[in-house]
């Protein structure tokens, strides 16, 4: 296990030399739901090898959902799918949803005839593995808690607070921007029907979009909880995939950081991110909505599931050395691999700027896998850091005392030399897939 050293909060991450590619794109725009990615696993025709996990939707009444503003992008109720534990369990793991985001009423007007804006398309059944996953033999610590995934449907990482919906005039469309609100209803309605207002010990996860979510909402879901008379005794996040820089292009285009911006204020999210970045950021507001200022102004103890050389990152963010990347690191020149690592260099330094980052009771597994949301799939027990299992070293974590000393599984560096992938238990890349 290491651990590593921190320096003071700074913004965007350094820059190294770069070989642009225009072949990948920058931005994910809000429509077509990707099929069978580990990240929508248990969509669909996606099912196979989950049946045993599948949880079935439930929508929030549309009384309610109107009543309360809490509404999808194309005005319809929120959803979730829940899978309770034992009788009189009060463990719950609370899992946020994922699928990009939008940021432009073109873009959302599109998102809104999805599934990914809407629970009127959303799948009637859903099951991810991993730490969601109802076998022990999978998923030994989580397995018997109540585990629930609130659906995302508002394209802003359950932070929009907009009060009036928007009329996109070329398609006539109504698009609500509410995720707040969502989130907020969900979650009550979770207390008052299911229990979660009893709820004794609490995991605050999402994957991608979602495990953002998990970074910008996990002190205001803690301060709901206790505000419904949950009695916690336990109460940490684990983001999952869910630390996306704040960095350029490969060709020194800062893409990124301004689809970030144009999401935040398109979505009106000054209330739906961390109040104390914002109180702290005078000016700045919109930066709260980023994975560094939301980790660093947090007070939830968190462990980060996430790779330096995350998969969607590589595609979308830094969007370069497109061979070296679509070979899963195989066939890569040492030019390629000097870029990657440098970009896995900024991620750690993004990472380690918070003292945050090294207080006790923090932690996270960090690899240099080529992947995206794999600890809700195969990645949680096969990917390995000096010896330990990626659910292993959640399970020490979550089971340790919150003021124990910090733990940093961290990642190692490409070879410069073939075979470039440092750590095996990645596996040969069969088990990727497009996010």
């Amino acid at each position: 296990m290491l651990v590593a050293t921190f320096v003071a909060l700074a913004g965007l991450a350094s820059k190294h030399e770069h070989h642009p590619d225009s072949r990948w794109p920058v931005f994910v725009d809000g429509g077509t739901l990707p099929r069978c990615t580990d990240e929508y696993a248990g969509s669909g025709p996606c099912d196979g090898g989950l049946t045993n996990n599948l949880m079935n939707l439930t929508t929030v009444s549309v009384d309610t959902a109107h009543r309360e503003g809490a509404l999808c992008l194309d005005g319809s109720p929120p959803g979730y799918y829940l899978q309770m534990g034992p009788a009189g369990t009060t463990q719950w793991l609370i899992y946020l949803k994922g699928g990009a985001w939008c940021k432009s009423e073109e873009e959302c007007a599109a998102r809104a005839k999805s599934s990914l804006g809407s629970t009127d398309s959303a799948p009637k059944t859903l099951a991810f593995s991993g730490l969601m996953d109802s076998d022990p033999s999978v998923n030994p610590d989580f397995a018997h808690y109540n585990r629930v995934i609130l659906w995302y449907c508002d394209g802003a990482s359950f932070a929009g607070d907009r009060d009036d919906p928007v009329v996109h005039a070329p398609t006539n469309q109504t698009l609500w921007f509410r995720g707040l609100s969502v989130l907020r209803t969900t979650l009550n309605q979770l207390c008052a029907l299911h229990g979660l207002a009893d709820a004794t010990d609490v995991i605050l996860s999402g994957g991608s979009a979602g495990g953002l979510a998990a970074l910008l909402h996990a002190d205001k879901v803690r301060e709901w909880l206790k505000t419904a008379g949950a009695p916690l005794k336990r109460y940490r996040a684990v983001p999952n995939s869910g630390f996306f820089l704040m960095h350029d292009t490969a060709d020194g285009e800062p893409v990124w950081p301004e689809a970030y911006k144009a999401t935040f204020e398109l979505h009106q999210a000054n209330n739906g991110v961390n109040g104390a970045c914002v109180a702290a950021l005078k000016g700045d507001h919109w930066k709260c909505f980023l994975a560094n200022y939301s980790y660093a102004y947090s007070s939830t103890p968190m462990f980060l599931l996430n790779s330096a050389l995350d998969k969607w990152q590589m595609g979308h963010i830094w969007a370069g050395d497109t061979a070296c990347v679509g070979s899963d690191f195989a066939n890569c020149t040492a030019a390629e691999v000097a870029d990657l690592n440098g970009y896995a260099s900024d991620f750690l330094t993004d990472l380690r700027r918070p003292a945050k980052q090294q207080q006790p009771g923090e932690g996270g597994f960090i690899t240099s896998c080529l992947e995206h949301v794999a600890a809700q799939g195969g990645g949680f027990g096969q990917f390995s850091i000096d010896g330990v299992l990626e659910r292993d070293a959640l399970s020490k974590w979550w089971h340790a005392d919150e003021q124990a000393e910090p733990m940093w599984w961290l990642p190692c560096s490409l070879s410069a030399t073939a075979p470039h992938p440092c750590n095996p238990t990645c596996g040969d890349g069969a088990h990727y897939r497009a996010p």
